[in-house]
């Protein structure tokens, strides 16, 4: 994606692309999942204190975009040092394939339901790995090759939201009683959107100017992300469904059911393309000469190997643990930006920012066992103790040189 914004873009064409990529079934699939283990109100709570944070996250995130223009993994570079560029390239990747497995087992469920029609059974392995290879080979004669499916997919997506949610048969169920649970909702969309937040510099680079990046981040994260995660959540609580399937087909026709599971194959391969693509993109930051066809091939051959072991199942624990641990270097990296900006004795101490970076990652694990210690979002917990922690580290160290030039 980056090789695409070559040129100075400005907001509208920043946000074109950014949407691209957001209007996609994991989405709507968080605010369905939200909705359906916390209740409908517990979940628009979720929506608008997750992306509230997304978003302040964000919109300074575009500020350093357009201060320093570099990608993720550069600014990663320069306040972690070459170790943090590895760690930092390692974790996206990670990041994109849990996601590649994610939506493989979205499709994989989405190929049962076709083949049940014409009578063919399956395994769920067999569907798995299958598809993986197909998204893989095809991957292989570059992305060009699948560029043109992402183009139409996100309005023909947009177009089935509409139908889906115009038409849906239900009413609204009961408010259920908040309790301290529905935090746990705020942990998935933060979780499932921290990723491609903390990577907004990889492309804001390219904004033509300050202003430019921020306008795009507000519309991102303050209308658009939030409207697709409510109408996930709004087709689940007037449905009842289980899946995302049975959320987009319930109460309609055969016909639109056929429609639906091919549309979520369709679907599930562009979003496939760009979270293998990224991927590739991500591996190059680490050691190895290797072809790109052969960086497709292994890191598809990984990607569905993640997903025979079924992360769609296990999804709030995968979304934990890349939101502690990628959140965490992007706290970091704010945290050093923001002293830079601001003191003029500011010097980037990479020991501290590992250091800083370990005790966010051990207070998010911490909060996942121990919500009653914490605020019980891990994600927040460890973005919040590493951003701290970094610039506490900076002014000691500040105030310790002061003393000992004094003493001089």
């Amino acid at each position: 994606m980056s090789q695409i914004l070559v040129r100075k873009q400005p907001w509208w064409q920043l946000l074109s692309i950014q949407a691209g990529g957001t209007i996609c079934l994991p989405v709507i699939m968080i605010g369905q999942l939200v909705c359906q283990k916390f209740g409908w109100l517990a979940a628009l709570l979720s929506v608008g204190l997750g992306n509230l944070f997304l978003l302040a996250i964000g919109y300074l995130l575009a500020s350093l975009s357009t201060y320093r223009p570099q990608s993720t993994v550069e600014h990663a570079a320069s306040y972690f040092g070459e170790r943090g560029k590895l760690l930092f390239a390692s974790f996206m990747m990670f990041s994109m394939l849990g996601w590649f497995g994610i939506q493989l087992n979205v499709m994989s469920l989405s190929c049962e339901q076709l083949l049940n029609m014409f009578g063919i059974a399956t395994t769920y392995h067999v569907r798995n790995v299958g598809i993986g290879i197909i998204i893989s080979a095809v991957m292989c004669l570059g992305m060009k090759a699948m560029k043109g499916l992402s183009y139409f997919c996100a309005p023909l997506l947009g177009l089935t939201l509409l139908y889906a949610t115009c038409f849906s048969e239900g009413s609204l169920p009961s408010v259920a009683p908040l309790t301290i649970s529905w935090l746990g909702g705020l942990s998935l969309i933060i979780g499932a959107n921290i990723a491609a937040v903390i990577d907004l510099p990889t492309y804001f680079r390219h904004a033509k100017s300050g202003k430019d990046a921020k306008i795009c981040i507000l519309m991102l994260y303050g209308i658009i992300v939030p409207f697709i995660e409510i109408v996930g959540i709004y087709l689940s609580a007037v449905t009842g469904g289980d899946s995302i399937l049975d959320v987009l087909q319930k109460g309609h026709g055969a016909l639109w059911m056929m429609w639906v599971s091919c549309f979520v194959l369709l679907s599930g391969w562009a979003t496939n393309n760009a979270n293998l693509y990224s991927s590739v993109t991500s591996s190059y930051s680490l050691p190895g000469r290797f072809s790109p066809i052969i960086r497709t091939l292994i890191l598809g051959i990984i990607g569905t190997a993640i997903a025979c072991f079924n992360p769609l199942g296990n999804i709030e624990h995968i979304l934990d643990l890349l939101s502690v641990t990628i959140g965490g270097m992007g706290a970091v990296i704010l945290a050093n930006y923001l002293l830079e900006r601001s003191n003029s004795k500011y010097r980037n101490l990479p020991w501290s920012t590992f250091a800083s970076w370990l005790s966010g990652i051990i207070i998010g694990i911490f909060s996942f066992f121990f919500h009653g210690l914490t605020t019980g979002v891990p994600a927040f917990d460890a973005f919040v103790t590493s951003f701290l922690i970094q610039i506490t580290f900076n002014l000691i160290y500040q105030r310790v040189r002061t003393y000992e030039t004094i003493d001089d």
